[in-house]
């Protein structure tokens, strides 16, 4: 069974195009430093894996909420359903309000569609339509405005919310 550690490592280094060697051993290494900080990571099937890590909205203390990254593929497994699968029993067993994500829309756009203001917890050049939400409790965005959110550990490093491009 290969470890986290090996799953992001080849979902990256096989990606083709936007990343490459450098990136996949940086994503590979922030997994493994995401779990010995205590983020919630979860193996599926031995083909993908994902960390969750804790995330408050300033404006909403009382939600339980997480940041999704990063999510990795075999990529012979690609494009089979096992990210959707990894998801949703991930969502189960964390019973989160809300989970954030920053990414490519046609990756996260459809799951990760809830309308919110809540601002990334580090600053990055990506634009918002970048950063999606999905809520697990229904209407729990729905009073929060325009609000801070902080994350702690290796995702609160600014590296880790750049583009890949400007990565390494």
């Amino acid at each position: 069974m290969k470890t986290p550690y090996q799953i992001q490592y080849e979902s990256f280094a096989k990606a083709g195009g936007l990343y490459d060697e450098r990136h996949a051993k940086l994503y590979a290494q922030f997994a493994n430093d995401l779990i010995e900080d205590g983020s919630f990571s979860i193996v599926h099937k031995g083909v993908a894996h994902a960390c969750y890590t804790p995330l408050v909205i300033e404006e909403a203390r009382h939600l339980k909420c997480y940041v999704l990254a990063p999510l990795a593929v075999l990529p012979e497994y690609q494009r089979q359903g096992y990210a959707t699968q990894l998801m949703e029993e991930a969502e189960k067993q964390l019973e989160a309000d809300v989970i954030f994500v920053m990414g490519e829309p046609h990756h996260y756009g459809n799951r990760y569609n809830t309308p919110h203001q809540v601002r990334p917890p580090v600053a990055t050049k990506a634009p918002l339509e970048c950063w999606f939400a999905r809520e697990l409790t229904p209407g729990a965005l729905a009073n929060v405005g325009s609000s801070r959110s902080t994350v702690k550990g290796p995702y609160a490093e600014p590296n880790m919310w750049g583009h890949p491009s400007e990565q390494v």
